[in-house]
């Protein structure tokens, strides 16, 4: 089993029967509008394990226009991924930023073995 999934053989046998239960539920047209809360409580079966469903793309979560998981920085609720758009362009950023700041104070250093390396000191200083 370990080549297929990272449970044992329980384990694995408790989830898929979880994943039946919350596709059969969701398969009924009166619970297409049903949230990952309702559908927890409906179903008794925990939101992490729906949402990690919804995550691994065995419910498509955009077929459902309520059901979706928090993003795990701000909690906003999405149907991708571990973040949302909003946090992602902003960790993109910062790490972008440090990144350059890396390659600034590397470019730096070369220089002031070389003698030279103001101006690129200033430009680490305003970080840009």
């Amino acid at each position: 089993m370990k080549t297929f999934t990272d449970h044992c053989l329980e384990c694995y046998k408790e989830i898929e029967e979880d994943f039946k239960f919350v596709e059969a539920f969701l398969r009924r047209e009166e619970n297409r509008f049903t949230t990952l809360e309702d559908l927890s409580e409906a179903t008794e079966v925990p939101a992490k394990r729906i949402s990690s469903f919804i995550r691994e793309g065995r419910i498509y979560g955009e077929d459902f226009p309520n059901l979706g998981y928090p993003c795990a920085h701000c909690g906003i609720a999405i149907k991708r991924q571990i973040l949302c758009t909003s946090c992602y362009d902003t960790f993109s950023m910062e790490i972008n930023k440090t990144l350059k700041q890396e390659q600034l104070l590397e470019e730096l250093a070369a220089d002031r073995r070389q003698g030279s390396g103001a101006a690129k000191y200033w430009q680490l200083k305003q970080g840009k």
